[in-house]
Protein backbone atom coordinates (compact mmCIF):
# COMPACT_ATOMS: atom_id res chain seq x y z
CA UNK A 1 0.00 0.00 0.00
CA UNK A 2 1.13 3.40 -0.53
CA UNK A 3 0.71 6.95 0.52
CA UNK A 4 0.77 10.31 -1.25
CA UNK A 5 1.19 13.39 0.25
CA UNK A 6 1.40 17.01 -1.03
CA UNK A 7 1.82 20.49 -0.40
CA UNK A 8 -0.16 21.52 -2.94
CA UNK A 9 0.70 25.69 -2.08
CA UNK A 10 -2.66 27.50 -1.86
CA UNK A 11 -1.24 30.96 -2.19
CA UNK A 12 -2.86 32.42 -5.46
CA UNK A 13 -0.97 36.12 -5.63
CA UNK A 14 3.04 35.59 -6.39
CA UNK A 15 5.24 36.79 -7.82
CA UNK A 16 8.04 35.77 -10.49
CA UNK A 17 10.32 33.57 -10.33
CA UNK A 18 6.85 31.43 -9.28
CA UNK A 19 4.67 30.51 -12.27
CA UNK A 20 0.77 31.85 -12.36
CA UNK A 21 -1.69 30.03 -10.11
CA UNK A 22 -3.19 29.09 -13.34
CA UNK A 23 0.01 27.54 -14.37
CA UNK A 24 0.31 25.59 -11.39
CA UNK A 25 -2.65 24.36 -11.29
CA UNK A 26 -1.96 22.85 -15.05
CA UNK A 27 1.00 20.83 -13.73
CA UNK A 28 -0.68 20.00 -10.47
CA UNK A 29 -3.38 18.09 -12.28
CA UNK A 30 -0.81 16.64 -14.89
CA UNK A 31 1.67 15.54 -11.59
CA UNK A 32 -1.27 13.60 -9.91
CA UNK A 33 -2.87 12.40 -13.13
CA UNK A 34 0.56 10.55 -13.33
CA UNK A 35 0.86 9.68 -9.79
CA UNK A 36 -2.90 7.94 -9.53
CA UNK A 37 -2.45 5.46 -12.73
CA UNK A 38 -0.48 3.44 -9.67
CA UNK A 39 -3.52 1.55 -8.46
CA UNK A 40 -1.43 1.10 -4.85
CA UNK A 41 -2.10 4.26 -3.88
CA UNK A 42 -4.82 3.95 -1.68
CA UNK A 43 -4.68 7.47 0.06
CA UNK A 44 -3.78 11.09 -0.59
CA UNK A 45 -2.65 13.60 2.43
CA UNK A 46 -2.59 17.56 1.35
CA UNK A 47 -1.51 20.84 2.91
CA UNK A 48 -2.39 23.87 2.26
CA UNK A 49 -5.67 23.33 0.40
CA UNK A 50 -7.83 26.75 0.78
CA UNK A 51 -11.44 28.07 -0.93
CA UNK A 52 -8.94 28.14 -3.81
CA UNK A 53 -8.23 25.03 -4.50
CA UNK A 54 -10.85 22.64 -2.79
CA UNK A 55 -13.07 22.46 -5.32
CA UNK A 56 -10.16 21.88 -8.17
CA UNK A 57 -8.96 19.04 -5.78
CA UNK A 58 -11.93 17.26 -4.98
CA UNK A 59 -13.01 16.89 -8.82
CA UNK A 60 -9.60 15.39 -9.70
CA UNK A 61 -9.95 13.05 -6.49
CA UNK A 62 -13.28 11.86 -7.79
CA UNK A 63 -11.99 11.16 -11.06
CA UNK A 64 -9.54 8.51 -9.27
CA UNK A 65 -12.52 7.59 -7.22
CA UNK A 66 -11.23 9.01 -3.72
CA UNK A 67 -13.69 10.01 -0.97
CA UNK A 68 -12.35 12.93 0.67
CA UNK A 69 -12.71 12.73 4.35
CA UNK A 70 -14.38 14.95 6.88
CA UNK A 71 -12.58 18.53 6.57
CA UNK A 72 -11.93 20.96 9.63
CA UNK A 73 -10.87 24.41 8.93
CA UNK A 74 -7.63 26.19 10.65
CA UNK A 75 -7.54 29.56 10.98
CA UNK A 76 -4.80 31.31 9.13
CA UNK A 77 -3.32 34.93 8.77
CA UNK A 78 -4.75 34.68 5.08
CA UNK A 79 -7.06 32.05 3.81
CA UNK A 80 -8.47 29.01 6.08
CA UNK A 81 -6.80 25.86 5.26
CA UNK A 82 -7.42 22.79 5.15
CA UNK A 83 -5.46 19.05 5.76
CA UNK A 84 -7.29 17.19 3.28
CA UNK A 85 -7.55 13.42 3.58
CA UNK A 86 -8.80 10.86 1.18
CA UNK A 87 -9.06 7.45 0.83
CA UNK A 88 -9.08 5.14 -2.32
CA UNK A 89 -12.71 3.96 -2.56
CA UNK A 90 -13.03 0.36 -2.77
CA UNK A 91 -15.06 -2.72 -1.13
CA UNK A 92 -11.98 -4.02 0.98
CA UNK A 93 -10.76 -0.62 2.34
CA UNK A 94 -13.34 0.76 5.49
CA UNK A 95 -12.64 3.78 7.52
CA UNK A 96 -13.23 3.31 10.85
CA UNK A 97 -12.94 6.87 12.35
CA UNK A 98 -11.36 10.50 11.38
CA UNK A 99 -9.75 12.68 14.56
CA UNK A 100 -8.56 16.21 14.25
CA UNK A 101 -6.02 16.96 16.81
CA UNK A 102 -4.94 20.84 17.40
CA UNK A 103 -1.53 21.49 18.27
CA UNK A 104 -1.53 24.17 20.47
CA UNK A 105 -3.30 24.06 23.85
CA UNK A 106 -6.87 23.03 23.08
CA UNK A 107 -7.67 19.57 24.12
CA UNK A 108 -10.44 18.94 21.32
CA UNK A 109 -10.56 20.84 17.92
CA UNK A 110 -12.54 23.90 18.10
CA UNK A 111 -14.87 25.39 15.73
CA UNK A 112 -13.18 28.26 13.67
CA UNK A 113 -14.30 31.09 15.29
CA UNK A 114 -13.21 29.57 18.61
CA UNK A 115 -9.60 28.83 17.65
CA UNK A 116 -6.58 30.19 19.72
CA UNK A 117 -3.56 30.20 18.10
CA UNK A 118 -0.69 29.09 20.77
CA UNK A 119 3.20 29.22 21.49
CA UNK A 120 3.43 32.11 18.93
CA UNK A 121 2.39 30.16 15.72
CA UNK A 122 1.39 31.70 12.94
CA UNK A 123 -1.84 29.47 12.61
CA UNK A 124 -4.23 27.41 13.79
CA UNK A 125 -2.27 24.50 13.05
CA UNK A 126 -3.95 20.29 13.17
CA UNK A 127 -3.13 16.52 12.66
CA UNK A 128 -6.10 14.90 10.32
CA UNK A 129 -6.15 11.49 11.02
CA UNK A 130 -8.16 8.35 9.92
CA UNK A 131 -8.27 5.33 10.69
CA UNK A 132 -8.52 2.49 7.74
CA UNK A 133 -8.90 -1.13 7.32
CA UNK A 134 -7.12 -2.89 4.71
CA UNK A 135 -6.88 -6.39 3.35
CA UNK A 136 -7.37 -7.09 7.17
CA UNK A 137 -4.49 -4.74 8.15
CA UNK A 138 -5.00 -1.37 10.06
CA UNK A 139 -3.71 2.04 9.96
CA UNK A 140 -3.56 5.11 11.69
CA UNK A 141 -2.51 7.61 8.82
CA UNK A 142 -1.97 11.25 10.19
CA UNK A 143 -1.80 14.35 7.71
CA UNK A 144 0.16 17.28 9.44
CA UNK A 145 1.37 20.48 8.51
CA UNK A 146 3.65 22.37 11.47
CA UNK A 147 3.69 25.36 12.01
CA UNK A 148 6.70 27.81 9.94
CA UNK A 149 7.25 30.06 12.74
CA UNK A 150 7.57 29.00 15.99
CA UNK A 151 10.05 26.03 16.87
CA UNK A 152 8.06 25.75 20.05
CA UNK A 153 4.66 25.11 18.33
CA UNK A 154 6.75 22.64 15.57
CA UNK A 155 8.00 20.30 18.67
CA UNK A 156 4.82 20.63 20.88
CA UNK A 157 2.50 20.05 17.84
CA UNK A 158 4.52 16.62 16.96
CA UNK A 159 4.41 15.37 20.29
CA UNK A 160 1.32 15.65 20.81
CA UNK A 161 0.73 14.00 17.74
CA UNK A 162 3.13 11.45 18.63
CA UNK A 163 1.54 10.60 22.04
CA UNK A 164 -2.04 10.51 20.58
CA UNK A 165 -0.83 7.96 18.02
CA UNK A 166 0.96 6.16 21.23
CA UNK A 167 -2.36 5.58 22.76
CA UNK A 168 -3.76 3.93 19.08
CA UNK A 169 -3.74 0.19 18.32
CA UNK A 170 -3.02 -0.67 14.48
CA UNK A 171 -0.58 -2.59 12.70
CA UNK A 172 0.71 0.24 11.32
CA UNK A 173 0.97 4.19 12.50
CA UNK A 174 2.00 6.83 10.34
CA UNK A 175 2.15 10.99 10.43
CA UNK A 176 3.27 12.45 7.00
CA UNK A 177 2.98 15.92 5.67
CA UNK A 178 5.37 19.22 5.34
CA UNK A 179 7.20 19.49 8.84
CA UNK A 180 8.14 22.73 8.33
CA UNK A 181 11.61 21.19 9.65
CA UNK A 182 14.65 18.83 8.37
CA UNK A 183 14.83 16.04 9.69
CA UNK A 184 18.18 15.47 10.40
CA UNK A 185 18.29 19.03 12.49
CA UNK A 186 17.44 20.48 16.03
CA UNK A 187 13.73 20.36 16.19
CA UNK A 188 13.55 16.82 15.14
CA UNK A 189 16.36 15.65 17.45
CA UNK A 190 14.48 17.25 20.40
CA UNK A 191 11.27 15.47 19.26
CA UNK A 192 12.97 11.76 18.94
CA UNK A 193 14.57 12.43 22.08
CA UNK A 194 11.51 12.77 23.91
CA UNK A 195 9.13 10.30 22.01
CA UNK A 196 11.54 7.30 21.70
CA UNK A 197 8.72 5.21 19.83
CA UNK A 198 9.44 6.46 16.71
CA UNK A 199 11.71 7.38 13.65
CA UNK A 200 12.02 9.71 10.70
CA UNK A 201 11.96 8.65 6.85
CA UNK A 202 13.03 11.11 4.16
CA UNK A 203 14.98 9.64 1.85
CA UNK A 204 15.13 6.13 0.13
CA UNK A 205 18.37 4.01 -0.89
CA UNK A 206 19.07 6.00 -4.16
CA UNK A 207 19.21 9.03 -2.52
CA UNK A 208 20.72 11.93 -4.26
CA UNK A 209 21.40 15.51 -2.03
CA UNK A 210 19.55 17.59 -4.90
CA UNK A 211 16.32 15.55 -4.22
CA UNK A 212 14.88 18.09 -1.61
CA UNK A 213 10.82 18.04 -0.83
CA UNK A 214 11.12 21.96 -1.09
CA UNK A 215 12.34 23.66 -3.89
CA UNK A 216 10.93 26.81 -3.20
CA UNK A 217 10.67 27.75 -7.35
CA UNK A 218 14.85 28.85 -6.40
CA UNK A 219 13.68 31.56 -4.48
CA UNK A 220 15.57 29.88 -1.43
CA UNK A 221 17.75 26.77 -0.46
CA UNK A 222 16.30 23.95 -1.26
CA UNK A 223 15.59 21.76 1.83
CA UNK A 224 13.45 17.77 2.55
CA UNK A 225 11.07 18.87 5.00
CA UNK A 226 8.37 16.37 3.69
CA UNK A 227 8.31 12.82 5.24
CA UNK A 228 7.28 11.16 7.89
CA UNK A 229 7.10 9.84 11.79
CA UNK A 230 7.04 5.81 11.29
CA UNK A 231 7.21 3.29 14.11
CA UNK A 232 10.68 3.11 15.37
CA UNK A 233 10.31 -1.05 15.41
CA UNK A 234 8.80 -0.90 11.69
CA UNK A 235 11.34 0.97 10.02
CA UNK A 236 12.24 -1.65 7.96
CA UNK A 237 8.20 -1.66 6.22
CA UNK A 238 8.40 1.20 4.29
CA UNK A 239 9.96 3.74 1.26
CA UNK A 240 9.88 6.72 0.68
CA UNK A 241 9.98 8.66 -2.84
CA UNK A 242 10.14 12.36 -3.86
CA UNK A 243 8.22 12.83 -7.42
CA UNK A 244 10.55 14.54 -9.21
CA UNK A 245 9.47 16.87 -12.39
CA UNK A 246 12.73 17.06 -15.03
CA UNK A 247 11.89 20.75 -15.05
CA UNK A 248 11.49 22.98 -12.27
CA UNK A 249 8.78 25.16 -13.77
CA UNK A 250 6.82 22.17 -14.33
CA UNK A 251 5.93 21.57 -10.58
CA UNK A 252 2.40 22.17 -9.54
CA UNK A 253 4.05 23.73 -6.45
CA UNK A 254 7.23 24.86 -4.06
CA UNK A 255 6.58 21.13 -2.52
CA UNK A 256 7.07 18.31 -4.58
CA UNK A 257 5.08 15.08 -3.73
CA UNK A 258 6.22 12.47 -1.72
CA UNK A 259 5.31 8.66 -1.31
CA UNK A 260 5.31 6.23 1.24
CA UNK A 261 5.06 2.96 0.21
CA UNK A 262 4.26 0.71 3.15
CA UNK A 263 5.52 -3.42 2.90
CA UNK A 264 3.53 -5.61 4.60
CA UNK A 265 5.14 -7.90 6.48
CA UNK A 266 1.50 -9.49 8.39
CA UNK A 267 0.53 -10.40 4.24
Amino acid sequence: MKILSYNVYGVKETDAPIPKWETRQENIEAILNSIFEDEEIKVACFQEVNENNKAFLSNILEKYHFKIVEMFPMKTSTYNQYNMIAVKDETDLKIDFVFCLPHGKDMAYKDIEEQIIDYGMSDYRTTVFVYIVYNKISYLIGNIHTDYISIEGKIKGMLKTLAYMDQIVANHKIVIGDMNMVSHMAEVYQILKQNKNYVTISRNNNFNILDNSWHGYGTKEQVNVDFAFIEREKADCYDYKIIKQANINKEGSDHRPIILTIKNKEE
